[in-house]
C-alpha cells in the first residue's frame, strides 16, 4: 500500500504542476492578450467604414490646405523674382553707380536665400502629396476588400472571440476547482501516510511475541508450567493491544480512503468534462473566419502603415513649415529694409537717385504683400495642426495580423486539453490504486481476527494453571530471569506499559535497551 500511495502522491504532484502550466498558458498575459487582440481587430473592422469616411474628409481638407499653401508659396516666389527684376532696374537707373551696385548685390543675396527656402518647402509639399495619394490608394483597396468580405465576418470574429474568452474563463475556473481537490487529496494522503506507520509497529510487536513464545517453549530450556502460563498471559495481552491498535489505524485509513475515492472521481469527471470542451470547434470557426479576413487584414496593415507614415510626415512637415514661416517673415523684413534703403540712396544721388526712387516706390508694396503672405501661411499651419488623420480607434499597424494571436491561443488550448486528458488518465489510476489499497486493507483485517484468536487460545490454556504468587520456587526463579529479558526486547513504550503489571511483587522493571532507529524500506511495506 505504501508504494501505491507514493505513486499517488507523485501523480498528484504532477497534476498540480500541470494545472499551474495550464494557468500560465491561459493567463491574461498570454491567451488573454491574444483574445483581446482578436476583439481589437474585430472592433476595428466593424468601425472601419465610418473611420474611412471621416478620414476621407480630413484628407480632402488637408489636400485643400496644402494646395492653398502651395499657391501662397508660388506668390512669394513671384514677388522674389519681381524684386530681382527691380534690382536689375536699379543698376540700370543708377548708371553703374558703385553704391547702388553694391546695394543690389546684397539685395540679390537675400533674395536668393528666400528662393531657396521657397523651393525647399515646395519639395516638401510635393512629397507630401505623394504620401497623401498613397493613403488614398490604400484606403481604396481596403474599402474594396472590406466590401468583398462583407460585414458578417467581423461580427462572427467578435462572436467567436467572445466564445473563446468564455471558454478560457471556464478552463481557469475548472483549474481552480481541480486545484482545490488536489490540495484536499494531498492532505488526506498525508494523513494516510501517517497512519500507515502502524504497519511497521505491528510487525515489530508481533515479532517480539513470536520470540517470547519460542523462548518459553524451547525444548532445550524447559520452563516450569506456572512461568509458561504467566508469560502466555503477558503475550495474550500484548496481542490484544496490538490488534486493537492495528484495527483503529486501519479504520482511520479506510475512512480517509473513503473520502479520497469520491474526490478522485470528482477530479476525473471535472477533467473529462473539460477535455470534451468545445475549444476545438471554436478554434476551427476562428481559423475559418480569419482565413476569410486574411486579405482585408493585410490591406488594413498596409493602410495603417501608410497612414502612420503620413501622420509622421505631417508632423515633420508642420515643423518644417513653422521654421520656414519664420524665415519667410525674415525675408519680408529684409525687403522692407531694401525699400527703405533704396529711398535713402535715392535722396543722396541727385538725378540718378530720382530715377531709382521710382523703383523704390514699387518695392514697398512687395514688402507689405510678403508680410501678408506670412500671416496667411501662419493661419494655414495652425489649421493643419487640427486635422486628425488617425480618427477614433487609432491604427492597428502590424497588430492587425490575426495569425499570431490564433497561434498563441491554439497552443494554449492544445496544451491545456492535453494536460486535462493526462490528468483524467492519472485520476483514473489514482482511483484504481486507492480502491486496490482499500481492498488490500480489508483483507489485512483478518490478521486482527487471527491475532485475537491466538490471544484467546493462550489465555484459555493459561487459565488452567494457577498464577505464580511470587513465593520462592522454580516458577518465581524462571520469571525473575524471563520477565526482565522480555522487557529489554521491547522497542515501544506501549509494550512496556502492558508488560509492567506482569512483574512479580517486588520486581523492579529492568532498564530497557535503547530502541533501534526505525527505518522504512521503500521495498518493504511490512504487513501491507
Amino acid at each position: 500500500m505504501g508504494e501505491a500511495l507514493a505513486a499517488a502522491i507523485g501523480t498528484i504532484d504532477r497534476m498540480a504542476g500541470g494545472l499551474e502550466d495550464i494557468r500560465q498558458s491561459l493567463s491574461p498575459e498570454t491567451a488573454g492578450v491574444a483574445v483581446e487582440r482578436l476583439h481589437g481587430v474585430a472592433h476595428r473592422l466593424n468601425t472601419l467604414p465610418s473611420q474611412q469616411r471621416r478620414r476621407a474628409v480630413e484628407v480632402e481638407t488637408l489636400t485643400g490646405r496644402t494646395r492653398e499653401l502651395r499657391r501662397l508659396l508660388e506668390e512669394i516666389g513671384t514677388i522674389l523674382d519681381l524684386l530681382g527684376i527691380y534690382g536689375v532696374n536699379i543698376k540700370i537707373a543708377s548708371s553703374g553707380e558703385q553704391a547702388f551696385f553694391d546695394f543690389v548685390t546684397g539685395m540679390d543675396e537675400k533674395l536668393d536665400t528666400g528662393r531657396r527656402e521657397v523651393k525647399h518647402i515646395t519639395r516638401e509639399l510635393d512629397q507630401f502629396g505623394r504620401v497623401v495619394n498613397d493613403v488614398r490608394a490604400a484606403d481604396r483597396l481596403l474599402s474594396e476588400e472590406s466590401a468583398r468580405t462583407g460585414t458578417g465576418i467581423p461580427a462572427e470574429l467578435t462572436e467567436n472571440a467572445n466564445a473563446l474568452q468564455n471558454h478560457v474563463g471556464a478552463v481557469m475556473r475548472t483549474t481552480e476547482q481541480v486545484a482545490g481537490i488536489v490540495r484536499t487529496v494531498q492532505g488526506e494522503v498525508a494523513r494516510i501516510l501517517g497512519a500507515i506507520q502502524i504497519g511497521d509497529s505491528v510487525r515489530q510487536r508481533a515479532e517480539h511475541c513470536v520470540t517470547i513464545l519460542h523462548r518459553i517453549h524451547d525444548r532445550e530450556n524447559t520452563v516450569p508450567p506456572g512461568a509458561v502460563a504467566h508469560v502466555e498471559r503477558l503475550v495474550a495481552a500484548q496481542l490484544r493491544a496490538m490488534s486493537e491498535d492495528f484495527r483503529r489505524e486501519v479504520d482511520a485509513i479506510v475512512v480517509s480512503l473513503e473520502r479520497l475515492v469520491p474526490l478522485a472521481d470528482e477530479l476525473r469527471m471535472l477533467l473529462a468534462a473539460q477535455g470534451d470542451g468545445d475549444d476545438g470547434q471554436i478554434l476551427i470557426r476562428l481559423e475559418q473566419g480569419i482565413a476569410q479576413l486574411d486579405s482585408v487584414t493585410r490591406q488594413l496593415c498596409n493602410a495603417d502603415s501608410r497612414l502612420a507614415s503620413l501622420t509622421t510626415f505631417v508632423s515633420q512637415t508642420l515643423g518644417e513649415l513653422a521654421e520656414g514661416l519664420v524665415r519667410i517673415q525674415h525675408i519680408a523684413v529684409d525687403v522692407q529694409h531694401i525699400s527703405a534703403n533704396t529711398r535713402l540712396l535715392s535722396r543722396r544721388h541727385g538725378d540718378k537717385g530720382r530715377a531709382v526712387a521710382v523703383i523704390a516706390r514699387e518695392i514697398a508694396p512687395c514688402a507689405t504683400r510678403l508680410d501678408q503672405l506670412g500671416t496667411a501661411i501662419s493661419t494655414l499651419i495652425t489649421a493643419l495642426t487640427t486635422i486628425d488623420l488617425v480618427q477614433e480607434g487609432g491604427t492597428m499597424g502590424t497588430d492587425a495580423s490575426l495569425g499570431e494571436p490564433l497561434a498563441v491561443i491554439r497552443s494554449a488550448c492544445a496544451s491545456s486539453s492535453s494536460a486535462m486528458a493526462r490528468g483524467g488518465d492519472e485520476a483514473d489510476r489514482i482511483i484504481a490504486s486507492l480502491q486496490s489499497s482499500a481492498t488490500d486493507l480489508g483483507s489485512q483485517l483478518s490478521f486482527v481476527e487471527t491475532s485475537l484468536a491466538v490471544a484467546d487460545a493462550l489465555s484459555l490454556r493459561a487459565d488452567g494453571v494457577a498464577p505464580v504468587d511470587g513465593e520462592p520456587g522454580a516458577e518465581t526463579d524462571a520469571l525473575t530471569e524471563l520477565l526482565p529479558w522480555i522487557y529489554r526486547l521491547y522497542t515501544m513504550a506501549c509494550e512496556r506499559e502492558i508488560h509492567a503489571p506482569f512483574f512479580l511483587p517486588g520486581m523492579a522493571p529492568a532498564t530497557p535497551a535503547i530502541a533501534p532507529v526505525v527505518t522504512f524500506d521503500d521495498d518493504d511495506d511490512g504487513l501491507f
